[in-house]
């Protein structure tokens, strides 16, 4: 369920500001809500400090160190590691630049070869002028018939510009020469210096090893400024009434006591109020402790119902579940998948952050070994063993298979339809959706006679349950009133049509990734009976195809199974994931 908010007005004293949002930070119950921030100092450079942290992490995170070299040399303390850290960065930065403008003058002085102006100085004072000169092809021509009592040495030509030089005993005053000057150094200090600069940057790569093994110190230290920064944001938020000041938030209506209680402990004026309609609310979801396991995927989708939504989780644990199992669709994979989770979960019970994942892993993981048995799919080959013979493979297998994803459809998106009914405002509207579900059933029939039975005469008892929903949504499924929910009418029923046969996903993804695994499987064996010698190439043939098909099978899963929930049933359900997740003023732990 979608926990109720209450509206939150807090008033305290401007002396005691900072004491109570410290207070506030440890009650860990309030979603204090800023419309503008004033600006100060220590909060932008903490917000500067920690934004400069993310991409130091993010750099380090990305790193692949083979021999991490000894770091008991680095400081040990959280804020002075991460001082080193962003000194160390900053340097490697500085570098970055310093060395970019080398390699471009030494890219500018390279085709004239060892350049240097002393050397060029040195002989203009012993009386031999060179003069350093680009052109054309033709200019270079002409030039060289010109100059008969000087030398003319091409030095390089890219692009079609030609770099020479002119070497004589007197100063060519009688032709304008493209004399050209590359640079006030020489070529072999610029050299010198990049050489200096990679060396002192190789130095730094190697502290930025050392680093790597220190990568859980910084982040529990940028966990921590995040919260101050949290801290100094809500204080900058704060309305200023001079003696007094006011917070505004949300609380759940669970925790209203605890806050009642502290504002009783600590002389704050308190007002609790209901949200009112349309008012943009954090959602904090509680749903039964069977449902739980599947909070971590929406918090890796980023998702929340909106506020005045309902919470759909008990569905979306259901037929995930079940949409994973068919794309994986091989109970060989469920298996070594269950193992995993299992090891996973003894491996991590003392991780309260980790026993979630772990649940929906096993969740998912004994879905996909059962869905698999039944199929008597493992890894890639099928056995009779436990399979159910609606599924055993054979003339009417694929027909069979596409039958569920369709009755999966039918269900699915009817039940959208049913969970609307929680929050529509007159008896009309109710009328108007279940009138969806007789129109549901005439996409289920014709997609039928189209892909699962070709041929299939459309029952008449379909027309007339399709007829009939139609005008119960005609009835109180359309405002009439509204131009763009007229025209948008046809849409909506084709859509229902699309949505229907977009289900037939599960049954193409699925067979594709038992194709699949077959077909390494039959590379696997003829290189297996073409030779011995050839059995290790054809393990490593097979290995490698089952571990390419599971990654595949998890986006997959990632793609479809989310989207039929998230999209198609979404969409018939009235959902419109636009929620804010509930994300209170806690202190660091």
């Amino acid at each position: 369920m979608i926990v109720p908010m209450k509206k939150v007005l807090l008033v305290t004293l401007s002396s005691d500001r900072d004491a109570s949002l410290e207070k506030l930070r440890e009650l860990g119950v309030l979603e204090v809500v800023s419309e503008t921030l004033a600006d100060s100092s220590d909060r932008a450079g903490l917000v500067a400090r920690l934004a400069a942290l993310d991409r130091a992490l993010g750099a380090l995170g990305s790193r692949k160190v083979k021999n991490v070299p000894d770091n008991a040399n680095l400081p040990e303390k959280g804020a002075v590691l991460a001082d080193f850290t962003l000194k160390l960065f900053a340097e490697s930065e500085a570098l970055e630049r310093e060395l970019e403008l080398l390699r471009k003058e030494y890219a500018a002085l390279e085709p004239w070869g060892e350049y240097d102006p002393a050397k060029i100085a040195e002989l203009k004072s012993r009386n031999i002028y060179v003069y350093l000169c680009e052109s054309n092809a033709e200019q270079f021509a002409a030039l060289s018939e010109t100059l008969t009592d000087a030398a003319v040495n091409k030095l390089s030509e890219i692009q079609g510009i030609i770099r020479f030089a002119v070497i004589a005993d007197h100063a060519v005053s009688d032709i304008a020469l493209p004399e050209v000057v590359p640079g006030d150094r020489a070529l072999s200090a610029v050299a010198c210096d990049i050489n200096n600069k990679l060396e002192c940057k190789n130095a730094i790569e190697v502290k930025f090893d050392m680093l790597v093994e220190r990568l859980p110190e910084l982040k529990l230290y940028r966990s921590k400024i995040a919260s101050d920064a949290e801290l100094l944001s809500v204080r900058d938020g704060a309305t200023d009434c001079g003696e007094l000041v006011a917070l505004k938030g949300f609380v759940p209506v669970t925790c209203v006591a605890k806050l009642e209680k502290a504002a009783q402990d600590n002389a704050w004026a308190l007002s609790l109020n209901d949200p009112e309609p349309g008012e943009t609310v954090p959602v904090l979801l509680e749903p039964p402790k069977w449902v739980k396991p599947i909070l971590p995927l929406f918090q890796f989708l980023g998702i929340a119902p909106g506020y005045e939504e309902f919470d759909m989780s008990p569905g979306m644990l259901i037929f995930f579940s079940i949409f994973f199992s068919m794309i994986i669709n091989d109970a060989g994979y469920a298996a070594v998948m269950l193992v995993g989770a299992v090891i996973a979960a003894i491996a991590l019970r003392n991780n309260p952050k980790a026993a979630m994942p772990c649940r929906l892993a096993l969740v998912l993981s004994f879905c996909a070994t059962a869905w698999g048995v039944c199929n008597g799919a493992y890894f890639g080959t099928e056995t009779k063993f436990m399979q159910v013979g609606f599924f055993a493979s054979g003339a009417d297998q694929t027909a069979h298979l596409q039958l569920v994803c369709f009755v999966l459809a039918l269900v699915h998106l009817s039940l959208g339809h049913c969970w609307r009914l929680v929050n529509v405002s007159s008896a009309l509207e109710a009328i108007g959706q279940l009138g969806w579900i007789p129109i549901l059933l005439l996409d289920f029939m014709v997609v039928l006679g189209l892909l699962v039975f070709p041929g299939m005469a459309l029952p008449t008892w379909a027309l007339i349950a399709g007829g009939v929903g139609l005008v119960m949504v005609l009835i109180g499924g359309v405002d009439w009133r509204d131009v763009g929910a007229i025209c948008n009418f046809p849409f909506d029923l084709i859509g229902s049509f699309t949505d229907t046969l977009s289900y037939v996903r599960l049954f193409a993804v699925g067979m594709s990734g038992t194709y699949m695994a077959q077909s390494f499987n039959g590379m696997g064996m003829q290189l297996w009976e073409a030779s011995p010698w050839l059995i290790p190439v054809a393990i490593l043939v097979i290995v490698f195809g089952h571990l390419l098909n599971v990654a595949l099978a998890f986006m997959s899963v990632l793609v479809h199974g989310v989207r039929l929930n998230t999209l198609e049933f979404s969409n018939h359900a009235g959902i419109r994931w636009g929620g804010q997740a509930y994300k209170p003023l806690k202190k660091f732990e």
